[in-house]
């Protein structure tokens, strides 16, 4: 600005003006600074806060990154060790069960050798029983010809007398006595 020339220099209400007004420009632009500085203050605060949370935020994802790491981690090792314990499990059961099927097997044998045994056991007394029988039979048969020819005059039929020489099944099992292994009767002597 320009101040005009008056008798004794500048005008002073010119002067006067321009002052008031550099002064009022510069209380405003004071004014200004301060808030600005206020704000930065603010700003500044503000910032180191965020910072503050970021570094913060920042440490509990790495942790939270780690933690995760060290959950998988434990995670797989428990299923290796469950998937290695059911494994064992699986051998040892199929290993037991193959052992109980042997062992099965081992007595069904067994039982159909006893079954055989005991079905030729039954088998040898059945025929001893036949034997015995027809033995019994043919001596009745010999023994009521043998009365007829020294008896004419008795009047037993043949059927009467087969019947008669027959042993009841009281008898019959009273002729057959243990074998010496006592596994079955033998033949008795036919007298």
């Amino acid at each position: 600005m320009r101040f005009k020339t008056a008798l004794r220099g500048y005008s002073r209400q010119q002067v006067d003006a321009f002052v008031q007004s550099v002064k009022e420009s510069l209380e405003q632009a004071l004014t200004e600074k301060a808030e600005l500085q206020r704000k930065l203050e603010i700003a500044q605060s503000e910032l180191e806060r965020i910072k503050k949370i970021e570094s913060t935020m920042s440490s509990a994802l790495t942790l939270a990154q780690k933690t995760a790491d060290e959950i998988r981690a434990n995670a797989r090792r428990q299923a290796e060790i469950i998937i290695q314990e059911a494994e064992q499990t699986r051998v040892r059961m199929t290993i037991d069960a193959q052992r109980e099927i042997e062992r099965l097997r081992a007595e069904i044998g067994r039982l159909e050798a006893v079954r055989d045994r005991l079905a030729a056991e039954l088998s040898s007394t059945l025929e001893a029983f036949k034997d015995l029988l027809e033995k019994r039979i043919i001596a009745a048969q010999r023994t009521e010809s043998e009365a007829h020819r020294n008896e004419p005059g008795d009047n037993i039929t043949s059927s009467e007398s087969l019947e008669s020489t027959q042993p009841s099944a009281s008898q019959s099992q009273d002729n057959l006595a243990p074998d010496s292994a006592g596994t079955g009767p033998e033949r008795a002597e036919v007298a």
